[in-house]
């Protein structure tokens, strides 16, 4: 199976030993490993764990359904059908039930079914790309240190750091609505959004050259070709790529901002803003939580209506009967995911300091396109039209063509 064989542990252990010698400072080496490892390794286990689909059932026992079927509303719920166990101190003995014991367990169950796949996602990428950013270093014993560096520049990363959360969340909704392919053809458009936002925050003085700007016009009409009656085209999930895009290129003006305020390295500053997105996939994740009156809505699929019973507590609300769910994801799975985005981010960083910007950028669509063939790969799809195939080429030359002709330093 392919998980197996695409390891994270092999994966982190690989990124580890790179940036740990000296090929760190090669920057074919880490050119490669950036894009092998976005094309692959996130590519797969991004997409794997949002359509990751094993179902499982809430239902109760044969006897607690028709319990519940046929006696009236004030009949006991099957909460308190639980079993419970006798606990013996030196003074007495008193009946636990075992769901207080478990507590924590099901709330944080129930927590976790409660988000949209999206949002776990999120969860689990910035919670991963933190730890692992603080205790995945040849300096372990120091890891209180970089832990302290981190907290005193997440004010300074804030700003960066809401746009990173944004375009990674709603990243993630378009990868699960639109696929692979609609959703990074729609990425092209980061150029452009790029140059409306350097517009206004810094002039005219501050735009590309001319010809850059040309470059424009076919990554345009290319996104509008390959999304035009697309078979995986779905409004939601396409204005979810665009806010994406949006907040990925506010997020390149706003970081180089804020590097150049507090003079640490790429790689700092992704720790600092993995903390403050963090944060936020926490409070999202809470108020999901809440929202969802800390049910499980989120990831049920069928059956029938659900239902409230009375018990010794008050009225409770229950699952429909015969209904089932979306399993949370294996845990393997849920490591490789945050463990793939946190060294396609890391190495990217070391890349970008390694060349410039016209070797980044020319990567960068390359990297586009072989996520966009991988994924055709890995899980197939409806086919596309050929006036679809033709509108992601025309984004991908046109993104290449943007980052050639804004680096050459020659305007026209």
């Amino acid at each position: 199976m392919l998980t197996s064989s695409l390891s994270p542990v092999a994966s982190a252990s690989s990124a580890s030993s790179i940036l740990s010698s000296t090929w760190s400072t090669n920057p074919t080496v880490i050119g490669s490993s950036w894009m092998f490892s976005s094309i692959v390794f996130s590519t797969y286990f991004t997409t794997e764990f949002l359509k990751y689909d094993v179902q499982e059932t809430t239902d109760f026992s044969a006897s607690t359904r028709k319990q519940l079927s046929i006696l009236p509303r004030t009949v006991v719920s099957p909460k308190s059908t639980i079993a419970t166990t006798t606990t013996t101190n030196n003074n007495n003995t008193k009946n636990i039930p075992r769901r207080n014991k478990e507590g924590c367990g099901k709330v944080l169950t129930s927590f976790l079914y409660n988000m949209s796949r999206p949002q776990l996602l999120t969860l689990y990428r910035f919670s991963g790309s933190l730890l692992l950013g603080i205790f995945l270093h040849t300096d372990f014993m120091n890891w209180n240190k970089r832990l302290a560096h981190t907290v005193s520049y997440m004010q300074d990363f804030s700003l960066p750091a809401i746009f990173l959360f944004t375009a990674n969340y709603c990243n993630s909704i378009a990868l699960d609505r639109i696929g692979i392919s609609l959703a990074y053809t729609s990425k092209c458009l980061i150029p452009l959004i790029t140059v409306v936002f350097t517009l206004f925050a810094d002039g005219i003085v501050a735009l590309p050259p001319n010809l850059a700007l040309l470059m424009l016009v076919p990554i345009a009409t290319g996104v509008a070709l390959a999304s035009w009656k697309s078979p995986t085209f779905e409004t939601y999930g396409f204005f979810a790529a665009i806010a994406s895009s949006t907040a990925q290129a506010a997020l390149n003006v706003s970081s180089k901002r804020a590097l150049i305020k507090t003079g640490i390295s790429g790689l700092e500053a992704q720790r600092s803003m993995a903390a403050v997105a963090f944060l936020l996939a926490i409070g999202m994740s809470v108020q999901s939580f809440i929202s969802g009156g800390g049910g499980m809505a989120k990831n049920r699929r069928h059956g029938g209506k659900s239902f409230k019973r009375k018990d010794d507590e008050g009225e409770k609300k229950y699952p429909p009967l015969g209904a089932t769910r979306r399993s949370l994801p294996p845990l393997g799975l849920s490591m490789a995911a945050a463990a793939s985005y946190h060294f396609e981010y890391v190495l990217s960083f070391l890349f970008l300091k390694l060349v410039q910007p016209i070797g980044y950028g020319t990567c960068d669509a390359i990297r586009r396109l072989g996520i966009i063939m991988a994924g055709r790969v890995f899980f197939g799809g409806e086919p596309f039209s050929l006036l679809n195939y033709a509108g992601i080429g025309m984004a991908l030359l046109g993104a290449m063509g943007y980052s050639l002709v804004s680096s050459s330093g020659a305007r026209g």
